[in-house]
């Protein structure tokens, strides 16, 4: 591949975020974090939560969580900005059916930043694709 291609090579990046529960906070910024990033290099981003990590895409829930405590959040920014500002960049987010049903999580209760449903077969289908790069948290 010459160095041109690579360049206009389109850039994907799945990511499955399942450590991330309300439970440990300080974990739930950095996926968002590391999405935004990615799409801010243009690449085209999607973020799969299953297990706990649902939970991050209740409505209300990332509100009422803090990455940092005391000085180290000096700006005050709770999780639900990293999750916006992920979606304002185009970063598309699943959540897992299953882990939804596991979670009691209805999806009327789902945010609206959350772009539909998909599980294991979907993330699975990126990891087997030679186009998509793929991270877990």
């Amino acid at each position: 591949m010459t160095t041109e291609a690579k360049r206009t090579a389109p850039q994907r990046l799945a990511i499955l975020v399942w450590a991330a529960e309300p439970e440990a906070p300080q974990r739930c910024a950095t996926p968002f974090y590391f999405a935004a990033t990615a799409a801010a290099f243009d690449a085209e981003v999607e973020m799969y939560f299953t297990a706990r990590a649902v939970e991050l895409l209740r409505a209300g829930v990332a509100e009422t969580l803090y990455a940092a405590a005391g000085e180290a959040n000096a700006a005050g920014k709770s999780v639900v900005h990293f999750l916006r500002e992920a979606a304002a960049l185009g970063v598309k987010m699943y959540a897992c059916p299953t882990a939804m049903a596991a979670q009691g999580l209805p999806a009327a209760e789902l945010r609206l930043e959350v772009t539909a449903q998909a599980g294991a077969a979907a993330f699975i289908g990126r990891t087997l694709d030679a186009d998509w790069r793929t991270l877990t948290f």
